[in-house]
């Protein structure tokens, strides 16, 4: 009894495996046939592979050589003094039409003062085309001395990049928009589909308009030029400077600028001659009356103190 218990559970058991066996079977055969029925789907007319949907946000670069370069706008600011302002402003026109730049900006100060040390000096927003930058720098070393010279550089590249890709997003939009337009019979529909329209063009506009300004500031480099006039120009020592050449130096100095004083010590007093003869007259006036009173007064206490006979 025991034994036909046993045999009827292992009978069960391989009913049990056979049946699971047959519904696994069953669920791959089924699985194949979805992927052989989709697979048709996936190929064109003509048996190719269809294309794969572009993901959007990613650009596919071919060509490593067609990316663009890094976008660079150039700062520089130069400070030069001159003894002959009005021939160096000539040299420097002469050379910003040579290196094909141009003169954004300018002030000149000029003094016509006689009696002023101040003398004329004048400023300039100069641009000048990236490529030519190096060259103009270093000829304006021929025209006269400079003083400081500091370069900054700010790096764009990404912003550049960023505008030009939300343009290409605008331009998508826009023939989109362009499209149902067309499609479109309602009136309500045309007439909202345009004012997106007019907001893509106006948005459109702005990037365009900043690629162009960043274009611009890249592609000329600029230049803040400051010109002083100087009656001695800048020694430029400094502690590289040989000591005997300081020591010269320094006596030239000494010298130069007591002769200056000298020079200016004449000058204010011709300047203040005539003040000084009509302040002497008064002077002399207001004393001789004070000595006039103080003689009758004194005549009076005489008087006074002599008896009547």
């Amino acid at each position: 009894m025991r034994n036909k218990k046993l045999s009827f559970v292992l009978v069960l058991f391989l009913v049990f495996n056979l049946i699971f066996a047959g519904c696994s079977s069953n669920k791959n055969e089924s699985a194949t046939e979805e992927v052989q029925n989709s697979a048709p789907d996936m190929a064109t007319d003509s048996g190719s592979v269809a294309p794969q949907p572009e993901m959007e946000g990613i650009d596919y670069i071919s060509d490593p050589k067609s990316i663009e370069p890094d976008k660079i706008i150039t700062t520089v600011s130069i400070y030069m003094q001159t003894k002959d302002f009005m021939p160096t402003v000539e040299k420097l026109n002469s050379l910003i039409e040579k290196h094909k730049g141009y003169i954004e900006t300018s002030n000149i100060s000029y003094n016509n003062y006689v009696y002023s040390s101040a003398l004329k000096r004048s400023e300039y927003t100069i641009r000048i085309p990236r490529e030519n930058l190096s060259n103009f720098k270093k000829e304006l070393n021929e025209i006269g001395n400079i003083i400081s010279e500091n370069t900054s550089k700010m790096d764009i590249t990404k912003q550049y990049r960023d505008t030009q890709s939300r343009l290409k997003v605008l331009e998508t939009k826009e023939a989109r928009i362009l499209a149902l337009i067309e499609k479109a019979e309602k009136m309500q529909d045309i007439i909202a589909l345009e004012n997106q329209l007019s907001t893509i063009i106006y948005d459109k506009e702005n990037l365009t308009a900043n690629i162009m300004n960043m274009d611009d500031s890249v592609n000329y480099s600029t230049v803040n030029f400051q010109l002083e006039e100087v009656a001695k120009l800048s020694s430029g020592d400094n502690i590289k400077t040989p000591f005997g050449t300081r020591v010269m130096n320094a006596l030239k100095e000494s010298a130069y600028y007591a002769g200056r004083f000298f020079e200016d010590a004449v000058i204010a007093l011709i300047y203040f001659f005539p003040y000084g003869i009509v302040i002497s007259i008064i002077g002399y006036l207001v004393l001789k009356i004070i000595k006039k009173r103080k003689g009758k007064s004194i005549r009076k206490d005489i008087n006074k103190e002599q008896p009547p006979q």
